[in-house]
């Protein structure tokens, strides 16, 4: 049987976000009735064991575990909506690139020797999740998760765009280094080849290291917001026995 990890970060309003995406989520107080004062609406009118509750949340597409779409880049690129499944969706290897360090540079050697030490071979059309280990630094230590923390170099993201994944996923706040706002990684990824060529991008993920494989199937799909440029998602991994 099949074993399921959950690769999501839990969405509540004190998750850490970047500043340029607001404060999200939202709860709106008030919208979210408890049970009890919901059954109150139904009794006496012919119902006495029901009650219903429903909310609102407002939620920024960039915040918590969420997949960027081409058109965050690309003028002409594809929004979530247009997203096929099947982009987000089958193989994937995870590498353990935890040896970068604060603000240190993922490039094509650190990449080759995780793949090596992982004993896989990134393919075409993988989905490829990198490793940091910052996600250890939440809830304690927002400040260094999100102002700390590693990313691919321009150099790393070619060596992944040239084996064409599909997807890149990250267990931190950004796939590009902390502070660097030239963003050479999601201009590689997502901007340089679309409308036509592009890998996918994935931030804040979490519990990497807990997929028992380091060959496994992922899913990130989003969800068809309409002309959206990010989605949250629902990421996890897929084990076979």
């Amino acid at each position: 049987m099949a074993e399921l990890i959950d690769l999501t970060a839990p969405i509540t309003e004190e998750m850490a976000n970047h500043p340029s995406h607001g404060r999200s989520p939202v709860f709106l107080t008030g919208t979210r009735l408890n049970h009890d004062d919901a059954e109150d609406l139904w009794r006496g009118k012919g119902v006495e064991d029901l009650s219903l509750i429903n909310g609102f949340v407002l939620l920024a597409e960039h915040n918590g575990t969420h997949i960027d779409a081409p058109f965050h880049l690309h003028p002409e690129g594809s929004t979530t909506e247009e997203i096929a499944l099947e982009e987000c969706y089958g193989s994937a290897v995870w590498l353990d690139v935890s040896d970068a360090g604060a603000k240190g540079e993922i490039g094509p050697e650190l990449l080759e020797r995780a793949a090596a030490d992982a004993g896989v071979e990134v393919q075409p059309g993988d989905s490829v999740l990198l490793y940091t280990g910052w996600d250890s630094y939440l809830p304690e230590d927002e400040e260094t998760y999100l102002e700390e923390h590693p990313g691919l170099s321009e150099a790393g993201a070619e060596w992944l765009l040239e084996r064409s994944v599909s997807v890149v996923g990250i267990d931190c706040g950004n796939v590009d280094v902390a502070g660097d706002v030239s963003f050479p990684a999601h201009r590689v990824l997502l901007r340089d080849g679309a409308p036509e060529e592009y890998v996918l991008v994935v931030e804040h993920l979490r519990g990497v290291d807990d997929i028992p494989a380091h060959r496994f199937t992922f899913n990130a799909a989003p969800l068809p917001l309409e002309g959206a440029t990010a989605s949250p998602i629902r990421a996890f991994a897929v084990v076979d026995d």
